[in-house]
């Protein structure tokens, strides 16, 4: 099977047919009327519609219904802040992209040629199309499987599986879906009749050849939820290609020592853009007025401070220790394994810090070295031969520190 998420996911065969299953959804679903009358247009509000002026989707539904794949309702009102159940959502999707849709959409079945359509093209899977979901109001995670399938044909296969952080992964990265507040993806959120328009009306831009504008903060926890890292959205450094059999995956951050004595875990890798006052994820470093920098040589010694180099990023490592069973040859300390990141240029001296400025990746720490898993690198730094991420599990000398290699990552051509 063909898999683009990381977890292993089937599609269900001999299912019983879309129509059988769909002649059990109560009649009771939510149905778009067209049987307004056509509403006087004005300069200000285009779409005619009273409950419209100076809404934020006014452009969006203007045009939707133009292209008529949505209307408004009997009493001439288009109530934006409805949210939009399942099989209104998918009816749209398939007016809007003009899928050939047969069989009558008049009275209590009128989804029903709507929902065939989808399944045969392959934007909407038949195992997901129940009477509980098509009542509802649509999940953002849900509408984000139906949009990244409607805009990919590879997609559309029936033995490729998408998982839900990879659905939401694709849909933030491509643009067709944007975070709420700092970024937030609200997976079980809901979606309102004027936000699935500008979402469909994304899919056809997209379609077209546009290329959409992305929420960065959307991408990141979307890449966080995916990947437990958000480094490959945040940091240009870590974006370029990593080589077949060195790519990065969850699974691979998980280790036990070949002894089965130690076994630790990464719970994520976060990237912290120190420039940005709204970087969702900033809260994690804590006060970044006591944060310091090691700049080689003595730890004991003074160290400078990260707030002196905010043309950086943080990467905090997140882990803990699953099991130690000899702390003989194994350190337990405040956190699990540890990280390294190499493949970063660095200057000719014993210092990180040169002229006043930090010159390549090195330790963040509160008090001394040690007691925190981060580091910082700055903006632009070079990594001609690329990046090596590998795990390290703390092992007490005179044994070394065991590695195990995570990813390469090709450096990036500029």
């Amino acid at each position: 099977m063909k898999e683009l998420s990381f977890t292993n996911q089937t599609n269900p065969r001999n299912q019983t047919s879309i129509k059988k299953k769909l002649l059990t959804i109560s009649v009771g679903i939510l149905v778009l009327s067209t049987l307004h009358t056509m509403p006087i247009m004005a300069d200000d509000n285009p779409t005619g519609f009273a409950d419209m002026r100076d809404h934020w989707a006014q452009k969006a539904v203007a045009t939707a219904i133009a292209k008529k794949y949505v209307d408004g309702y009997s009493d001439g009102s288009f109530r934006p802040e409805n949210y939009v159940s399942t099989a209104e959502f998918i009816k749209m999707v398939v007016t809007a992209t003009q899928l050939p849709v047969s069989g009558s959409t008049d009275g209590s079945e009128w989804y029903v040629p709507y929902m065939k359509a989808a399944v045969e093209k392959g934007i909407v899977r038949e195992d997901s199309i129940t009477s509980d979901t098509l009542n509802k109001p649509i999940s953002r995670v849900e509408m984000a499987k139906i949009v990244v399938r409607a805009t990919d044909p590879a997609l559309q296969q029936k033995i490729v599986s998408l998982n839900d952080q990879g659905a939401m992964y694709m849909a933030t990265s491509k643009g067709l879906i944007q975070g709420l507040a700092n970024g937030e993806l609200a997976p079980d959120g809901s979606t309102t009749r004027a936000q699935s328009v500008t979402i469909i009306e994304r899919i056809l831009s997209l379609n077209s050849g546009q290329k959409l504008e992305t929420d960065k903060y959307a991408v990141s926890n979307a890449e966080l939820a995916l990947k437990k890292t958000n480094l490959f959205s945040m940091i240009p450094a870590f974006s370029g290609l990593q080589p077949s059999g060195h790519e990065w995956t969850p699974e691979k951050l998980v280790y036990e020592t070949p002894d089965q004595k130690y076994k630790g875990e990464v719970d994520q890798v976060v990237a912290v853009d120190l420039e940005d006052p709204n970087d969702p994820n900033r809260f994690m470093l804590g006060d970044i007025d006591k944060l310091r920098v090691y700049d080689g040589g003595d730890y004991f010694s003074k160290m400078p401070y990260v707030k002196d180099y905010m043309n950086s990023y943080v990467i905090l490592v997140k882990s803990h220790e699953v099991f130690n069973k000899d702390t003989s040859l194994y350190r337990s300390g405040l956190y699990g394994l540890a990280m390294s990141f190499t493949g970063f240029k660095t200057p000719n001296s014993k210092n990180t810090i040169v002229n006043g400025k930090l010159s390549t990746l090195s330790f963040v720490f509160k008090e001394r070295l040690g007691d925190m898993a981060a580091y910082i690198v700055p903006k632009g730094v070079d990594s001609q031969l690329g990046i090596n991420i590998a795990i390290k599990v703390p092992a007490i000398p005179p044994s070394d520190d065991m590695t195990h290699t995570i990813t390469h990552i090709e450096p990036v051509k500029k």
